[in-house]
């Protein structure tokens, strides 16, 4: 018995590969040959659960077929699969999942990436890749494998399908009065209010299943955190594939909940813990609080799923930086099926070329577009990179959260995205959007007109958790007057400083730091000595947002302060010696890096108390040409 080897498709004629997966009742039994060729792999017969052919169809006349969704998983872990008479390395969880799928009676048709793409043939790839939006929207269904039984998997399956159901009946979250806010409230100050029926029994169990002071191993609070810890959960590829589904099933051993349950049941569990955090302001661990459920990713995918239409490539890139791809390029070329600007952008996958060149392409083509906070997601690259600094290294981002947030502008006739909160640090330059020159040859460069507002002369401690004392204790002693406006009161400016100048997200904004709050956090933290003050201390306070916000801002950041006496907060790998410059064009400043051949790099962006709104850039005031390497 051999090894499987692919046949070539035909190429340009939109030809795929399906999967007739046979049922256990038509396995014949193995010849002396196909057992001594196991043998010789290393496998035994029990082992060899999965048994399929591979045919040839044109894409527009296939017969109806099921896309399965999973995780490649742990490359190292592989099981063998039976094609044909031919043997077929594969993945163990995609082994896993084609037993769990295998019918007793009846084959199954399937579409499956890791089996139906020649993965060593790179322009296969491509010319597959590029079709994947065709090949998933047609199938029938989409069956997505979250993995074996495990962790309790068995009670979370229930619970969404229980409790996502009855929140969809109930209306959870559709009118203002039903929001679970709002509810839990009255459930806690007047439980007779709630005379809907079945609605009060509801709402007390969730309280009861999902409170922060249940979460043993044998609670269902745990069993969800380790749920959608799940990789699947943060797999890249995984997004499109729910995009195009015309209807999607996951199935998590031997259980299944659809599309409606778990969205609904992924709000609840997201907007009770928001609650819990509302209702406790003076909780010990925020680090600890905060990490109790995740359900963003998850709730990311179903997001674009239900979506009226696609969403731009920078917010894709943005929202999803922190999933999952075997193949680095993967980073980019998972998005581009359902990127509303990816014509336009001049972007395809192609597997031909190395993931460098492939976030170089992308980067350039949203500067070209004025896509100036792509920026913001650059750090200093570890040496030796061969990317340029100013084109962010996708395969290792960072856990430092951009200044600003690109949102859903509420409202508009087509999906439309805005940055929150609002900065205008290049307001007035003078040479605004007019130039940008991209150099590809070595050494790569992109320039650009910016504004020198000067060098760095102290750096503090890099953020460590609950570290607010220290954070504004160096804030405080970095800052003078001088470097402040008139009308800016020296404390409340390094309070400004110590949250980037702003508010936790409400709703569908995130503001800047309204002035109401600023007196009141002013006014709370005036009963504190910064030099001696600990966690809990700030904690006490019921200032939990402001301390939200302030570690939210200051993961992987450090402040600092200039020569001209502004203060802010940079990236963790800032120095002293380095220079502060508005780029025309962007809405923060950034932190750039003379290196030993007088080369300009790309640190990260800042926050200056000062100069985020175009005070810096007068009318008349002049901008360089500079070169970012």
């Amino acid at each position: 018995m051999s090894f499987f080897v692919y046949r070539s498709l035909t190429p340009n004629e939109k030809r795929i590969r399906l999967i007739n997966l046979l049922p256990r009742s038509a396995r014949a039994p193995l010849t002396k040959s196909q057992s001594e060729s196991l043998t010789d792999a290393g496998v035994a017969e029990a082992e060899l659960r999965v048994k399929c052919t591979i045919s040839h169809v044109s894409l527009g006349r296939t017969l109806p077929y099921l896309a399965l969704s999973y995780t490649w998983g742990d490359a190292s872990k592989t099981g063998i699969i039976l094609v044909g008479d031919a043997l077929l390395k594969v993945g163990k969880n995609l082994e896993v999942a084609l037993a769990h799928l295998t019918k007793d009676d009846e084959p199954l048709t399937l579409w499956i990436d890791a089996l139906c793409i020649d993965q060593n043939d790179n322009v296969e790839k491509s010319e597959q890749v590029q079709q994947m939006h065709q090949i998933y929207s047609r199938a029938a269904a989409v069956i997505t494998w979250l993995g074996p039984a495990a962790d309790n998997s068995d009670v979370v399956m229930d619970w969404i399908q229980q409790y996502g159901s009855l929140a969809h009946k109930f209306g959870i979250g559709n009118k203002p009065e039903l929001r679970l806010r709002r509810l839990l409230q009255k459930l806690e100050a007047d439980p007779v209010s709630l005379e809907q029926e079945g609605l009060r029994k509801f709402l007390e169990e969730i309280s009861a299943q999902l409170s922060h002071s249940s979460h043993d191993h044998d609670s269902v609070s745990w069993a969800l955190s380790k749920f959608f810890k799940r990789s699947y959960w943060r797999r890249i590829w995984v997004v499109q594939e729910l995009v195009h589904a015309k209807s999607v099933q996951f199935l998590c051993g031997d259980k299944v909940v659809l599309e409606e349950p778990l969205h609904h049941a992924l709000r609840l569990v997201r907007n009770f813990g928001q609650h819990w955090h509302f209702q406790h302001p003076q909780a010990v661990d925020l680090e600890v609080e905060s990490n109790a459920i995740d359900t963003r990713s998850p709730i990311n995918m179903l997001k674009f799923r239900r979506a009226d239409g696609f969403f731009p490539l920078i917010y894709l890139m943005r929202t999803l930086r922190y999933f999952n791809a075997t193949d680095p390029r993967d980073r980019i070329f998972a998005l581009l099926s359902f990127a509303a600007d990816t014509a336009g952008l001049g972007l395809r996958p192609n597997y031909e070329i190395s993931h460098q060149q492939v976030y170089l392409e992308a980067t350039i083509s949203l500067l070209k577009d004025g896509y100036f906070d792509i920026l913001s997601l650059c750090g200093a690259h570890a040496a030796p990179s061969e990317l340029p600094s100013w084109v962010p290294d996708f395969a290792k981002m960072s856990y430092r959260a951009p200044l600003q947030q690109r949102a859903m502008k509420r409202g508009a006739a087509s999906i439309t995205t805005v940055l929150q909160p609002e900065y205008r640090a290049s307001e007035n330059a003078q040479h605004k959007h007019s130039f940008l020159a991209f150099n590809r040859a070595p050494p790569v460069s992109v320039s650009l007109y910016a504004k020198f507002m000067g060098q760095v002369v102290n750096v503090g401690t890099v953020w460590q958790p609950q570290g607010f004392q220290k954070w504004l204790q160096e804030l405080t002693e970095f800052s003078h007057a001088d470097g402040l406006s008139r009308d800016d009161d020296h404390m409340k400016a390094i309070l400004r400083t110590a949250v980037a100048d702003q508010e936790i997200r409400q709703a569908t904004q995130k503001p800047r730091m309204s002035e109401r709050v600023l007196k009141n956090v002013h006014s709370l933290l005036q009963s504190l000595d910064l030099s001696t003050a600990d966690a809990q201390s700030f904690l006490s306070l019921g200032i939990k947002d402001y301390l939200y916000q302030l570690q939210d801002v200051a993961y992987e950041r450090r402040p600092f302060s200039m020569s001209t006496g502004h203060i802010g907060i940079g990236p963790s790998q800032m120095m002293t010696g380095d220079s502060l410059y508005v780029l025309s064009g962007a809405d923060v400043p950034f932190i750039l890096r003379s290196s030993a051949d007088g080369r300009l790099e790309l640190i990260g962006e800042a926050y200056v108390h000062g100069i985020m709104d175009g005070e810096a850039l007068k009318e008349g005031s002049s901008a360089d040409l500079i070169s970012l390497h």
